[in-house]
């Protein structure tokens, strides 16, 4: 039994060490990108800046597909604006009423995709994807997709630890 739980124990260590290795790898990538200051209008450049400083946390790329399919500026390089009112701000569609005060106490200028993403992140971290509700349903299936590859060594470490809490799970009943 003590065999057991030893490689149960290694199992898990590897399936957490994949996911932090991950983690860790999409957050350096993210860290060490450069920011640039983006007064673009393109919206092919925006999504690849977006896809750039979002790598570690997918979900927020998809909120952005969603929230202005990328655009940061209108057509004509103004700022994008939407919803109610045109209250609503770039990438992330802020409410400019609520969170223009906040986004700038911290830094972060919302009419910028630096600062939007910024703020962006920010808010991520307090809240999850809470602020970005209305889109959730619909991106949480795409942005939850893990490669081919880490889903199926993930499928092959948990068969293992299934396995071995079935062979415990026996031995413990035999004991009995």
């Amino acid at each position: 039994m003590h065999h057991i739980c030893i490689r149960l124990f290694f199992v898990v260590i590897i399936l957490f060490s994949l996911q932090v290795h991950t983690a860790e790898t999409a957050s350096a990538a993210t860290a060490t990108s450069t920011p640039t200051v983006m007064t673009t209008h393109d919206a092919v450049a925006v999504e690849k800046r977006v896809r750039e400083y979002f790598a570690d946390i997918p979900v927020m790329i998809e909120i952005a597909r969603c929230e202005s399919k990328f655009r940061q500026f209108t057509d004509s390089g103004s700022v994008l604006r939407g919803g109610g009112n045109a209250g609503m701000v770039g990438i992330f569609q802020f409410y400019e009423i609520i969170h223009k005060k906040a986004a700038l106490a911290l830094g972060f200028d919302i009419d910028t995709v630096e600062g939007n993403l910024g703020y962006a992140r920010h808010l991520y971290t307090q809240s999850g994807h809470t602020p970005w509700a209305s889109c959730v349903p619909d991106v949480i299936p795409v942005a939850t997709t893990l490669s081919t590859a880490n889903k199926e060594l993930q499928i092959k470490l948990l068969t293992q630890v299934l396995g071995l809490l079935q062979e415990l799970l026996k031995m413990e009943l035999a004991r009995r």
